[in-house]
């Protein structure tokens, strides 16, 4: 029944970071923050504004937050270029469809012509839906079984009727697209055709090294949101190699995005920080890693893994089927009840019915390795496959071995950094909280 007391709040918080602290959560779109990156989040930044009016206006306009505003722009911004592998970047967008917005309307002229990723084969459901309204008109981007551009009929498109712009906008993946053979044909076919890669999903194996990098691949823009593999907050980034479309870029972005954000952007500083000095690199190679072991396993054990014949995945998503006769709805809600957070979706690209796209981007985040990733494999294919399974035990033991954020500093390292006492109680709290303490 709806309520308005309180106490009914309190307690489904309370609720909630319980059963987090049980669960193990495979959701491709969702990673757990570090203590420290969650830190910005409940400090006095959260409430403050930062618009960088001294480039703007010539003076400042907003007060409030301009130390952590340094932050932004002496440590964020530089950072993000190197790890980006770009000469400018923007870190205004809010959130991944934020970033969608700003990028159609800076690269894409009004009227102009989009190729978007079908929605069939992966692509975001609501890219079409943004272009319409940005009042840009979509063409399915001709797909390969699924997982690949069809580079014949790609360039049969190109010389019928060219792009303004191609976005390349997987959100439901298991390999990458390569930005390479695209740009080939565009050069070729028709040369003012930008490209743009939304890297959403996999800028945690973009920016630590794993899968390659789209600007190096040919795409002139890349970008998209920070808290799928990058384990990062609700945040979004663009990058590019063009100072004429970085400008472009930017001038959408000051006036699409008005406040961005001050404790998140902080909050992505702290994650790009940990990303480069604690490992980060190897993260991404083992998110991969995970993510064919996990997937091997329950092929192993009897499930419909999707793309066994090109090694099931090159990212961190893995698509499976529910077994014959267990009904995928009910197993989903076994799999809650018993301590694992799943993505149920219709329609998979190559999948019939009701399937599973799954992650283990935060498993891996905690710290988990390749015995991890059998284990659960075997977990979640004996799920999907008897509909009297109880491995709420086995879950148990999986997740008090891996009960914490890795790949991240610790309180006393913030301490030898010279933290203040105040900081150092609130993320030891916060450890706590997330069972690190």
């Amino acid at each position: 029944m709806p309520t308005t007391d309180p106490r009914a709040l309190v307690g489904a918080l309370a609720e909630h970071q319980s059963r987090a602290r049980r669960a193990l959560n495979l959701t491709p779109s969702e990673n757990t923050m570090s203590p420290l990156a969650r830190v910005p989040l409940v400090c006095d930044v959260y409430s403050r504004y930062f618009f960088d009016h001294l480039r703007l206006l010539g003076s400042w306009s907003f007060y409030g937050g301009l130390e952590p505003g340094r932050i932004e722009l002496d440590i964020l911004v530089p950072l993000l270029r190197e790890l980006a592998g770009a000469a400018h970047v923007d870190v205004r967008p809010i959130s991944g469809l934020n970033c969608m917005t700003v990028a159609l309307a800076a690269l894409c002229p009004r009227g102009g012509t989009v190729y978007t990723v079908p929605l069939a084969s992966g692509g975001h459901m609501s890219t079409p839906v943004v272009a319409d309204q940005l009042g840009l008109r979509t063409v399915p981007l001709p797909m390969d079984r699924h997982h690949d551009v069809d580079p014949d009929r790609l360039a049969d498109l190109l010389r019928r009727d060219p792009a303004d712009l191609i976005y390349l906008d997987q959100s439901t993946q298991l390999f990458p697209l390569d930005a390479g053979p695209v740009r080939d044909l565009a050069d070729r076919l028709s040369p003012r055709t930008l490209i743009h890669y939304d890297s959403s999903h996999v800028n945690g194996l973009v920016l630590g090294g794993a899968v390659p990098n789209p600007l190096r691949r040919g795409a002139h823009t890349f970008g998209g949101s920070t808290h799928k593999t990058l384990p990062g907050p609700h945040k979004g980034f663009l990058a590019t190699d063009d100072e004429e479309l970085a400008k472009r870029i930017g001038a959408v972005a000051d006036h699409l995005v008005s406040h961005h954000h001050l404790g998140e952007v902080v909050s992505l500083a702290v994650t790009l920080l940990e990303l480069r000095d604690r490992d980060g690199a190897g993260y991404a190679r083992k998110v991969i890693d995970n993510a064919r072991v996990f997937a091997r396993t329950m092929h192993r054990h009897g499930r419909t893994v999707a793309a066994a014949d090109r090694g099931f995945t090159g990212c961190h998503q893995v698509w499976v089927r529910a077994g014959a006769g267990v009904d995928p709805h009910r197993a989903a809600d076994r799999m809650y009840a018993q301590g694992l957070l799943v993505n149920k979706l219709d329609g998979l690209p190559g999948l019939d019915g009701t399937s599973f796209r799954l992650s283990v981007a935060e498993v891996t985040r905690l710290g988990a390795g390749a015995e991890h990733a059998s284990a659960l494999g075997e977990v979640v294919a004996a799920l999907l496959g008897d509909e009297d399974a109880d491995r709420t035990a086995d879950i148990a033991r999986l997740r008090s071995s891996l009960s914490h954020p890795r790949y991240c500093y610790t309180s006393d390292e913030v301490e030898r950094m010279g933290a203040p006492g105040e900081l150092l109680a609130l993320m030891r709290a916060i450890e706590t909280l997330t069972g690190a303490g």
